[in-house]
């Protein structure tokens, strides 16, 4: 095998890119790889995919359970599409005291070390769910959290393979996300900056100056020109609902869900995530009193409840 590669510097404040799915991480990936220091690694679902899964890798002491993480982590798409090479994966894991931490260290200690920047980081959004878990592994890592308006999230789920089926089953999603960023624990706050989708389209140049702020960089036009530079961390052929990442800003994404959603429909997302949605700076259009009082409220909120409870299954892919 080859000889593992000696990385100079040692990863201690990678950036996690989360949020719910469809609320623009992708973009804000683009943007951020776009940055000449700075490399983002595309979805690892490194928490779901792995860590949650130790029952299954076993002890990790033992050769054959540990060659089997390790191999399982070199399968991944996003191994290939990170140009990783996997003898050199290979070697420096198995050269190394045998953890999970480590083995994502290593992931993206290589991969900052192919693309030759200073910084790394990778995009999962349901990395989200498992913060306190991603600050374990690396203490200072630092969150970037991306929110976008709940109704064009459950509008554009309508699209993608891995909606729940329901209205209120893709809001309870959106719900989720939001209720687990805004109870954080209040030592890992400073690590977690929160943006808007929204602002990023209206001000991109404005949002990420803030953003290199809080990242302490310096912001490069390169960000804003990301859809003229070619794209290595999205595989539009195997996740084709990520084409519009690539392509120049577009405000019409802002509105769309306005003319997708009837007005019931609406409704029955908001009556789900109102609280939420009220916290992060959206305004319901449904009278929320007036519905509290209807059939709908009831039926909706059953709903709800029978989402919830699916999505406590730690293999779902949301």
């Amino acid at each position: 095998m080859k000889n593992a590669i000696n990385v100079s510097k040692t990863i201690q404040d990678p950036i996690f890119l989360v949020g719910c799915p469809r609320s623009g991480t992708t973009l804000l990936q683009q943007m951020l790889d776009a940055h000449p220091d700075i490399a983002i690694a595309p979805e690892t679902f490194f928490i779901r995919n792995f860590w949650l899964k130790q029952d299954k890798y076993g002890n990790l002491g033992e050769d054959h359970n540990y060659y089997q993480l390790v191999e399982d982590i070199i399968s991944l798409p996003e191994f290939q599409e990170m140009e990783l090479d996997p003898e050199v994966y290979r070697a420096a894991a198995w050269k190394s005291s045998r953890s999970y931490p480590l083995l994502l260290r290593l992931l993206l200690e290589q991969f900052a070390h192919k693309r030759d920047v200073a910084i790394v980081g990778e995009k999962t959004p349901n990395h989200l769910l498992y913060i306190s878990i991603l600050q374990q592994f690396f203490p200072t890592a630092r969150f970037v959290h991306i929110v976008r308006d709940p109704r064009a999230v459950v509008a554009s789920w309508q699209t993608v393979p891995w909606t729940t089926g329901t209205l209120a089953g893709d809001a309870a999603v959106w719900r989720r996300y939001m209720s687990t960023a805004r109870g954080c624990p209040v030592a890992l706050k400073p690590s977690l900056y929160t943006l808007h989708y929204e602002a990023l389209i209206e001000t991109p140049k404005i949002t990420l100056k803030a953003l290199c702020q809080f990242l302490q960089i310096q912001f490069e036009p390169a960000m804003l020109a990301y859809h003229q530079q070619p794209s290595h961390t999205v595989n539009a052929k195997r996740e084709p609902w990520k084409i519009n990442a690539k392509k120049q800003l577009s405000q019409t994404s802002l509105s769309r869900w306005q003319s997708t959603l009837s007005n019931s429909m609406i409704a029955e997302i908001e009556v789900v995530v109102w609280p939420e949605m009220m916290h992060f700076g959206y305004s319901p259009i449904t009278n929320r009193v007036a519905l509290a009082t209807t059939k709908t409220f009831k039926i909706v909120q059953s709903k709800f409840q029978r989402a919830i409870s699916r999505l406590k299954s730690p293999t779902l892919g949301i």
